[in-house]
């Protein structure tokens, strides 16, 4: 039986998940793709507002052995136009759970604020802004390429 590169990949990804404690933070190096928004596949609208909304063309989640997490997003914003943002912040792991922590936003237009979430094999699902009362959930999957 011969196993393809990606499933060796998701193999080396999902032990080095299992490795860590579930009580302490760690790191890892992978790399994501979003797949859906709310399980809605892309491109998609962000979110259910009245009038023009935010539409989501593709985004990339990039976490470093570091606790760096590097998020880059393609989309079409309702006042600005269509635009690439690329933010860096920082992210720890505790088990199955993953806390991207982010720079408080003040009057930044495009920050992108606290997320947490989980991940299970390949799949990583982030709440955008858990606090809120309008959760929007990331769906990534994990990928080979940075």
């Amino acid at each position: 039986m011969r196993l393809s590169c990606q499933k060796i990949s998701l193999l080396v990804f999902a032990s080095a998940i299992a490795c860590h404690s579930s009580t302490g933070p760690g790191t890892i190096s992978a790399h994501f793709v979003l797949q859906s928004i709310n399980g809605r596949p892309l491109p998609t609208y962000l979110a259910t507002t009245p009038g023009p909304s935010t539409t989501i063309f593709s985004s990339t989640l990039i976490l470093d052995k570091a606790g760096n997490a590097v998020t880059t997003e393609h989309r079409d914003d309702m006042f600005v136009g269509e635009r690439t943002y690329t933010s860096t912040t920082t992210y720890t792991i505790r088990g199955f759970q993953i806390e991207i922590r982010a720079e408080p936003c003040l009057a930044y237009p495009n920050c992108v604020g606290d997320r947490v979430g989980m991940i299970l094999n390949d799949r990583l699902n982030l709440i955008i802004n858990p606090r809120s009362d309008f959760q929007i959930i990331y769906e990534y999957r994990a990928s080979d390429s940075p």
